[in-house]
């Protein structure tokens, strides 16, 4: 039996300059994430300057996002299900516990050998 070894995982970054946002992205990626769709610029804040009644300008401030995912490996040691026919009959199966035991046995030792635990 085969089972699902990864998950995902979602994160949204900001900044406030193309700059700010572009540095955090390129840490991320370095770290495995990997940004989806396109980044996007919304308006935080705006502030009317007016010289007496007269509107003179508009300052905005920006805010920059980008979306990213990241799979993460499980780790999982996988082991065949076994079984055998008792007195060779192809209709009954009887697990092999001790088999299996040992092939996953034998795997752990070989994880813990390559990790040099």
């Amino acid at each position: 039996m085969k089972q699902n070894t990864t998950t995902m995982m979602y994160k949204i970054i900001e900044g406030s300059s193309p700059n700010e946002i572009t540095k955090k992205v390129n840490e991320l990626i370095n770290e495995g994430w990997k940004p989806i769709g396109s980044h996007q610029v919304v308006i935080r804040r705006e502030q009317n300057r007016f010289s007496g009644q007269q509107h003179m300008d508009t300052l905005n401030q920006l805010e920059y996002t980008q979306t990213l995912i990241k799979e993460v490996q499980k780790n999982v040691i996988e082991v065949d299900v076994s079984f055998y026919h008792p007195n060779d009959d192809e209709t009954q199966k009887v697990y092999d516990e001790e088999g299996m035991r040992e092939e996953f046995e034998y795997k752990l030792d070989c994880i813990i050998k390559n990790a040099g635990l």
